[in-house]
């Protein structure tokens, strides 16, 4: 967590914070690292500078400036929020940027696991060269994605949270995808059927597009860009419901580690 969904709608509310071509005025930081060391020096030089535009890619927001980008991830815990003058500095916030009008980006992370990095912008495709296609992309060719996942050793579960094969599909929305599929998550990616992928392929748009919708999943501490949470955890199928009953099939739902991650499914629905 957060996963795609929530990276998005964190990045809608951020191009809506930030008007076109806005300066970042000041930024100031309130520790040296998060899971990694902070470019301070390289990162304050942008002071006065436009934000040309704010994206995401994968689970990473990037602010692009004339000449280099801001990579921000929110790792586990972390969120971006909207302040104005006089904000009061809670625990855990380590980042502010000053916008006009005495506004206020904030980054707080409570666990440090997230990252905000300095590229040129030369070097920020590099930094996700080794990333697969975006699941909600109209440019992803989801034959090609297929075949690539067809010459996989891994579990479709595994191989569906691996970033190299497809960006974005952490844990939550790779269970509850795989259940609308009706296929079990721990079969071997590359025995599953042509027409399974299609459908999986079609099942985990949807999945993720309602989430969007939905304004993310809160099962701890996401939150968007103005503080609000998510309802879609109410919409979950498999996720985090072991030994309840299948909203399907009525069967009890199961629970297994692959992979390092808990995942959930139903024995009946996904055989």
């Amino acid at each position: 967590m957060p996963e795609l969904p929530e990276v998005e709608i964190v990045t809608r509310n951020l191009n809506q914070i930030v008007a076109p071509n806005e300066k970042m005025l000041e930024i100031k930081f309130y520790r040296k690292d998060l899971r990694h060391k902070i470019p301070i020096k390289a990162i304050q030089e942008l002071c006065g500078s436009e934000i040309k535009k704010i994206y995401r890619r994968a689970k990473f927001i990037i602010f692009e400036f004339a000449e280099a980008s801001i990579v921000s991830h929110l790792g586990m815990t972390g969120y971006w929020r909207l302040e104005n003058l006089n904000w009061i500095k809670r625990k855990h916030d380590h980042i502010s940027i000053r916008l006009a009008g005495n506004r206020f980006l904030i980054y707080n992370d409570a666990r440090r696991f997230g990252e905000f990095n300095y590229f040129l912008s030369a070097q920020v495709n590099n930094r996700f060269k080794n990333f697969g296609p975006e699941p909600l992309s109209t440019e992803t060719d989801f034959n090609k994605l297929t075949a690539d996942f067809k010459k996989l050793k891994n579990l479709i579960k595994v191989a569906l949270m691996n970033q190299k094969n497809l960006v974005g599909v952490g844990n939550i929305y790779a269970s509850e995808a795989l259940f609308k599929a009706k296929i079990k998550p721990n079969r071997l990616a590359s025995r599953i059927s042509l027409l399974e992928y299609s459908r999986l392929w079609l099942e985990i748009q949807n999945v993720l597009q309602k989430a969007i919708l939905a304004g993310g999943s809160s099962i701890q501490n996401y939150q968007n860009g103005y503080g609000e949470k998510g309802s879609f955890q109410s919409q979950f199928a498999v996720y985090g419901r072991a030994k309840q009953m299948c909203l399907v099939c009525r069967c009890k739902i199961k629970t297994k580690i692959f992979g390092g991650r808990s995942t959930f499914w139903c024995s009946e629905c996904q055989k």
